[in-house]
This record gives structure tokens, C-alpha cells and sequence, in this order.
């Protein structure tokens, strides 16, 4: 398979930088999955787990939040709020959010509230969801 460059980055670091066989990031419709010679495209990045397979065959996973794709020129550009990988998710604190979260969403009173609440209960969610699975492929090995 034929490599493209790939940089992921966040608001307080630089995620991911070097050559990648695929990216796949979340977005409001699916997945967007990325190989070299992709079409130019922007589009919108959702709160979700993003995954670059490395030339070497391994995968870097991320817990992502919102964002941007841009593939040009045989190169992707994510830009996040955040994102972090699996093992770095402090599994207490991701519970404590998504309960403060569900908290938030039963007292919402405002339409910008409640929107506030679900992206946060989604974020705590999919922290949770990728720590789980981290955890249990660690089992595993």
C-alpha cells in the first residue's frame, strides 16, 4: 500500500506526525477513511475514536473531540480540541465527567445548555468506551 502524510494535532499538542497507510476519523454521517491519492476534501471531525494505520502495520488510536479534516496534496491535516490515546485516559475522572455530564443534561434549561451537556456525556462515553477496550486488549496479550 502506498503512504501519505498524516499530521494530528490538538489545541496543546502534536498527536500524530509522519507517514500513514489509512487514517479514519469520526464524523457527524460515519467514518471517513483515508488512503494515499485520496480526493481533496475538508469535512467536519466528531467527537469519536480516529485511527492511523502506520506503515509498519501497527495503529495509533485517539479519543478525539471536534475538528477538521483537510486531505490535499497527499496529505491529511486533522485539527482537534482534544485527543488523546487510550492508555493516557484516566478512567476515574472520564466516570466523574460522564456522571457531572448526565447531571448537567437532566438540569439543563437553555437549548445551549443541553447541547453542552450531550457533547460532554458523548466525550466521557467514548473515553470511557476506548479506555475499556485499551484495558481489555492488554488482558489479552
Amino acid at each position: 500500500m502506498k503512504e501519505f502524510q498524516c499530521i494530528i494535532a490538538s489545541s496543546d499538542k502534536i498527536f500524530y506526525d509522519g507517514p500513514c497507510l489509512s487514517l479514519v476519523v469520526p464524523a457527524w454521517d460515519g467514518e471517513y477513511a483515508f488512503m494515499a491519492k485520496h480526493q481533496e476534501c475538508v469535512a467536519a471531525v466528531s467527537i469519536g475514536t480516529l485511527r492511523v494505520k502506520k506503515p509498519d502495520g501497527s495503529v495509533v488510536l485517539g479519543v478525539c473531540g471536534l475538528g477538521l479534516v483537510c486531505f490535499e496534496k497527499n496529505r491529511a491535516v486533522v485539527l482537534v480540541d482534544t485527543i488523546e490515546r487510550p492508555e493516557d485516559i484516566d478512567e476515574v475522572q472520564a466516570r466523574r465527567a460522564k456522571e457531572q455530564a448526565e447531571e448537567e443534561l437532566k438540569e439543563a434549561k437553555s437549548q445551549q445548555e443541553y447541547n453542552a451537556s450531550q457533547a460532554a456525556l458523548a466525550r466521557a462515553i467514548y473515553r470511557l468506551s476506548a479506555r475499556g477496550k485499551y484495558v481489555h486488549d492488554q488482558k489479552l496479550r
